[in-house]
């Protein structure tokens, strides 16, 4: 098989994949694909141009040809970029670039080993961007991005050794190039093995999502009670000397139903989204929240004692309350109560610790709703509010710092 045929085929692979890009594009509508789709129409379109040469104005074989191959590089870049859910800088446009700054130079345009020269160069800069793109992520899928960054990077030393060749031994033209295997085979092999590749991370990614989907609530986003029994697990096997424990927090929001009837589901999701984005702020690289099911979340972390639990219970039960829920026409202050319970990591029990926090909450709405109650194996108590400092307190106590004063409490009776 000659040069000639070798690059109709490559075109029309090309053109093949970018079709099949752009109607998946249809269907999940990730701009990825049109840019993908975009690079290896370019691609195609570049590399049937230069197969025309000797048919077509050499202006347009030469310049306009690898302008639109560098192009579709850029638009590679570009996707692996939305891939990985980044911006796309100007960056993307430098191969381009290197080609058309070159042929603004007359050595350069009038020699054909110089403009190898360019071609290489540039392509590889090109292929260096995408291999930091894909090494730089070190998330799902790693081993198939070094996989890639690797092909990618056997296709960059094949540019490098042709360049090196191209000065050491000018070619006349790139069909009697002593070298033009040594660039077109590996670039041939490197194209399908990165196709099946890139296939590859699609396929991962597509399990990622499945099993995201698998894990979390629909509606708010947070962990479903799959995915925090999971969360469970993970904890108990951590071994932490300073958070010996794992507290189950159970969240339950007040008077829910009466927000549904009175200001519609609607609004109703609303307030489940906004609670959601409170529990997984406040929880943010300390443990793992998750809706249950209706109005009911939990939380599942480690934690050194019954205050550290606490206190990021009634924050939590605190945030939410001082905020206002914008929902419609609606703005609604709503509030939730909280049950805890807590056992040792290494034997904790994961039913035993969802009914001690069930009771623990049944007593905090018996108590009135909006506070937190912990469970201690005999029974439940309440836990002193800031925000209700006075209700209970003695006289000596309000002229001490409330969070103190509450916190002070908690610990006499988790000693009891």
């Amino acid at each position: 098989m000659d040069i000639l045929t070798g690059l109709v085929i490559w075109a029309a692979e090309a053109m093949t994949l970018a079709v099949l890009l752009w109607s998946r594009w249809f269907y999940e509508r990730e701009r990825f694909y049109l840019s993908w789709g975009g690079g290896f129409a370019l691609h195609g379109l570049g590399v049937t141009l230069l197969a025309l040469r000797g048919y077509i104005p050499d202006f347009v074989s030469i310049e306009i040809a690898n302008t639109v191959v560098f192009t579709g590089v850029g638009f590679w870049i570009a996707g692996f970029l939305q891939f990985d859910g980044k911006s796309v800088g100007g960056f993307v446009a430098i191969p381009a670039l290197i080609w058309i700054a070159g042929m603004f130079l007359d050595p350069v345009r009038e020699s054909f080993p110089n403009r190898v020269v360019l071609y290489n160069g540039a392509a590889i800069v090109g292929y260096a961007i995408l291999i930091g793109i894909l090494v730089r992520n070190n998330g799902p899928s790693r081993s198939t991005r070094r996989f890639l960054a690797v092909l990618i990077g056997i296709q960059l030393l094949a540019n490098g050794v042709s360049a090196v060749l191209a000065i050491m031994r000018p070619p006349v033209s790139f069909a009697s190039a002593p070298n033009a295997a040594l660039l077109f085979f590996p670039a041939a092999f490197c194209f399908i093995a990165f196709v099946a590749g890139t296939a590859r991370l699609l396929t991962e990614r597509s399990e990622e999502k499945l099993k995201a989907l698998a894990l979390t609530d629909p509606l708010t986003g947070a962990l479903n009670r799959r995915g925090l029994i999971d969360e469970f697990h993970g904890l108990c096997g951590v071994l932490r000397s300073d958070k010996p424990l794992i507290a189950m927090l159970q969240f339950d929001l007040d008077c829910f139903k009466q927000i549904n009837d009175r200001c519609g589901h609607q609004a109703g999701d609303a307030v489940l989204v906004a609670f959601s984005m409170v529990g997984q702020t406040s929880l943010r690289g300390r443990g793992s929240f998750g809706r249950m099911g209706g109005e009911e979340f939990a939380s599942i972390l480690r934690v050194g004692d019954m205050v550290e639990a606490a206190s990021i219970a009634e924050a939590i039960r605190l945030t939410l309350k001082r905020q206002t829920i914008n929902a419609s026409d609606h703005q609604i202050k709503v509030t939730v109560s909280v049950g805890i319970a807590l056992a040792v990591a290494d034997n904790a029990d994961l039913d035993l610790l969802f009914t001690a926090a069930d009771r623990a909450l049944y007593t905090a709405k018996e108590c009135g709703r909006d506070r937190t109650a912990i469970d201690t194996g005999i029974e439940a108590f309440i836990v002193p509010a800031v925000d209700r400092q006075g209700e209970d307190e003695s006289p000596t106590d309000l002229r001490a710092d409330r969070q103190v004063v509450a916190l002070k409490q908690l610990a006499a009776l988790g000693q009891r």
